[in-house]
């Protein structure tokens, strides 16, 4: 065991407010062989809490999410220049605004909420899960914006995205590195480390999860994260301690737009291939 559940038998929060609430979690465990983490037993149904979830102050971040959006396309367009792209865990659409200007785009979204604000751009949004998605025709692209470490069932999730691309297509992602010097050091204070968060992938794991299933390695790097100081003061909320807080929450700075490239933050790309085509890539 590498962390004690501390949810007892309620729910765990699906915001991201980090109260004290929020940092309740599932027992954690890690595989000895690839080092990946995951909430033990696995919850059931945990999708369904989603379907109500409502986050207005999400939207307060919108603009940051969009510079992040023009950065990540800058990557993924070396590798896939034009071509069908769902994003799945759209939420209110802001990657998809950006990406719809180089690719044909869709949304897979459980937020009721969140869907209806995607739906009010003019985006196309599937309201189910993978499983019970169908499309007329294969995608060049799927992508998952901190989305992985939700899933109950990774296996699962990643087999189905590989039915839904064409020969060659690309999953593109970003999550957290369980194994990253920030998470050693934070342990269960790890920012990733909340009760909606029933995967904890290492770089290792991750790779082994597509190699497994038909993909190849195509980039793991980190992920171009763009945000606001008054969201870094926001994330902050959960070390007490952080005095920095207040010099990020005035009016001066809390709107003032930041790149980060923060160590642990994976931003990865996988492509689809033949059984007899599948490679193992770099260590």
């Amino acid at each position: 065991m590498l962390y004690p559940e501390s949810l007892g038998n309620q729910p765990p929060c699906f915001g991201y407010d980090f109260t004290p609430g929020s940092m309740k979690t599932y027992r954690f465990v890690h595989c000895r062989r690839c080092r990946h983490v995951y909430a033990s037993p696995r919850p059931l149904d945990l999708w369904s809490g989603y379907v109500d979830v409502e986050d207005p102050p999400y939207l307060e971040r919108q603009q940051a999410r969009l510079l992040t959006a023009g950065r990540v396309l800058n990557r993924l367009r070396r590798y896939a220049p034009e071509g069908r792209l769902l994003d799945v865990g759209c939420a209110t659409g802001d990657f998809l605004t950006v990406a719809r200007t180089l690719y044909d785009v869709e949304g897979l979204e459980l937020s009721t909420w969140a869907a209806d604000c995607a739906e009010r751009r003019g985006l196309t949004i599937h309201r189910c899960r993978l499983d019970a998605l169908r499309t007329a025709a294969p995608y060049q692209l799927i992508t998952l914006w901190g989305v992985i470490e939700h899933f109950e069932d990774p296996d699962r999730e990643v087999r189905r995205m590989r039915e839904l691309l064409e020969e060659g297509g690309l999953v593109c992602l970003w999550t957290g590195d369980v194994r990253s010097w920030p998470a050693r050091i934070l342990g269960r204070h790890w920012w990733y480390v909340i009760g909606q968060h029933i995967q904890l992938f290492s770089r290792q794991s991750l790779r082994k999860l597509f190699l497994d299933r038909g993909f190849e390695e195509v980039w793991i790097g980190c992920y171009p994260y763009v945000t606001t100081c008054g969201s870094i003061a926001k994330s902050l909320d959960r070390y007490r301690s952080v005095l920095l807080k207040r010099l990020l929450r005035t009016p001066l700075a809390a709107q003032r737009s930041i790149a980060l490239s923060i160590p642990g933050e994976m931003f990865a790309i996988f492509r689809k291939v033949t059984g007899e085509k599948v490679s193992h890539g770099t260590q």
